[in-house]
């Protein structure tokens, strides 16, 4: 009788040790398919503050999937090297996957091929996906310069100088703006000359030693930053050229606003930080990539810029 009472106590408790020891010790597949995905964001500035809707858009999307973003930023703005590096130690150091704003597509095309095995990138801005990105979020540079390009004629007769600011260089979407852009002003008989900091400079600086030589009718700015910088100078002078550019932060609808900035080429950038960052999850998850269709972008004035698409490009609310 003690014996038979000694096994009902018995089996169960042996029972009970070994679920404790399977559960603590050996994980299944859909405990460990919950850990989060650990998403690197390798950005091509020194700063975040041109970044905050794109970013709003990827911690959003974090949030949605169960990921967690690390944002990195440069120790010099547009170093190609030091992106390199980054995308280096991020695999070395266990992410599950990068969003990359590249800063030249030639210097990065061989380190994104020869990582991208075993560890998926997505860009955004430039396309790398003929070097092994796995996709690529952004609008189509080329057809955006072109409309930009196309909008500037408005504010320049035939024979009067355009400035286009380099402010990114090298191979990259940002240059491919300006280059269609350029293209179509020249065509239509303006003047185009580029404008690109020397060593040391910033654009802003580059801008103010260049209007002191030349008066042109306006100028063009293609990313963020750089238009940014470009109000800035323009507000230091008395009759300062019109300002057209892109890019849709803050300061940028303010100038918009206020008429400093003349007209600038917008997408949301919202919209393109959460696409980035739900590609990467979905790659990081090893699930079949999605191609992202180019993102759309518009044109907007003073005048048409509290129009309800448009609020959306300059004013991008999480959900």
């Amino acid at each position: 009788m003690k014996r038979k009472v000694l096994m009902q106590l018995v089996v169960p408790l042996l029972g009970l040790c070994v679920l404790f020891v399977l559960l603590a010790f050996e994980p299944d597949a859909s405990r460990r398919a919950a850990e989060p995905s650990q998403i690197s964001v390798i950005l091509r500035e020194t700063d975040t503050s041109c970044f905050a809707a794109a970013r709003q858009g990827m911690e959003q999307a974090a949030a949605d999937l169960g990921a967690e973003l690390r944002i990195l930023t440069l120790g010099t703005a547009n170093d190609a090297a030091e992106q390199r590096e980054l995308l280096r130690r991020e695999a070395d150091g266990g992410a599950d996957a990068v969003v990359l704003v590249p800063a030249d597509r030639e210097s990065l095309a061989a380190d994104v091929k020869k990582i991208t095995g075993e560890l998926p990138v997505v860009t955004m801005e430039t396309d790398l996906t003929k070097s092994g990105a796995r996709v690529w979020v952004g609008a189509d540079n080329e057809a955006l310069g072109r409309a930009l390009g196309q909008a500037a004629l408005n504010g320049a007769e035939p024979g009067r100088t355009v400035l286009a600011l380099s402010s990114v260089p090298g191979d990259n979407g940002v240059q491919d703006r300006l280059e269609s852009a350029a293209a179509v002003l020249a065509e239509a008989g303006r003047d185009v000359r580029v404008c690109a900091a020397r060593d040391g400079q910033s654009v802003g600086q580059a801008l103010a030693e260049e209007l002191s030589a030349v008066s042109p009718a306006l100028v063009l700015a293609f990313e963020a930053s750089a238009l940014e910088q470009a109000a800035q100078v323009m507000d230091t002078r008395a009759e300062p050229p019109l300002l057209y550019g892109v890019g849709a932060t803050n300061s940028i609808a303010a100038g918009l606003e206020q008429g400093r900035i003349t007209a600038i080429a917008a997408q949301n950038e919202f919209a393109a930080g959460y696409l980035a960052v739900e590609s990467a999850a979905r790659q990081a998850k090893k699930l079949a990539a999605e191609p992202v269709e180019p993102l759309g972008f518009s044109i907007l004035r003073r005048e048409n810029m509290y129009e309800p698409d448009h609020q959306k490009l300059l004013f991008p609310v999480t959900r």
